[in-house]
C-alpha cells in the first residue's frame, strides 16, 4: 500500500490495527448489486486499513479493494 499523509498535518500517518471491543475485526459492509462496488470487486465483507496521524491522532479508515 501507498504511503498515506494526513490532509491536515502533512505528515505520514502509521498504519494500526482498530478493532471494535477486541472481539471482531472492523470491516466495510457492501451490497453487492451489480454497481461500482461491484466492479470493482468490493465484496460483502472487505476488509479496512486504519492509520493514524502521530500529530494530531486523526484515524482514517482504507477498505482493502486492491486485488
Amino acid at each position: 500500500m501507498s504511503e498515506r499523509r494526513c490532509p491536515d498535518c502533512d505528515v505520514s500517518m502509521t498504519e494500526t490495527e482498530l478493532t471494535a471491543g477486541g472481539q471482531y475485526d472492523v470491516f466495510v459492509k457492501t451490497d453487492r448489486d451489480g454497481g461500482l462496488l461491484d466492479r470493482v470487486g468490493i465484496d460483502e465483507h472487505t476488509d479496512t486499513a486504519a492509520h493514524l496521524c502521530p500529530e494530531c491522532g486523526l484515524i482514517r479508515l482504507y477498505a482493502d479493494i486492491a486485488e
